[in-house]
């Protein structure tokens, strides 16, 4: 595309000197634009993804060490520390650490 551009600057050049005149320019981006291919034309492939059952089965895998995790935090600052308040805090902020890092596990799989 760049290459285009350059070619589309070269033209527009050659008419500020004067070498071409406003039909033959007209007529030589013309034949610039037809070169380009269309979107359609052009083909892209996907990376082949996961099938959704192994998706399916990660994410399960996931969702229970996230329970596990959270239920041990939050156990064992209730029986160290005997403030329910301070469990549930460390808890919401481990079960935040735990989502964010499955969206990003749902991103890359």
């Amino acid at each position: 595309m760049t290459a285009i551009l350059d070619d589309i600057r070269r033209l527009d050049a050659a008419h500020a000197r004067g070498e071409l005149n406003a039909v033959d320019l007209a007529a030589e981006k013309a034949k610039l634009f037809e070169a380009i291919p269309d979107v359609d034309d052009v083909l892209v492939e996907t990376p082949a993804r996961e099938p959704p059952a192994r998706v399916q089965s990660r994410l399960s895998q996931t969702l229970l060490l996230c329970i596990f995790v959270l239920t041990l935090c939050a156990g064992t600052t209730l029986v160290l520390t005997g403030d329910i308040m301070l469990a549930m805090t460390l808890s919401i902020t481990v079960l935040a650490a735990l989502t964010v890092a499955l969206f990003r596990q749902l991103d890359q799989g």
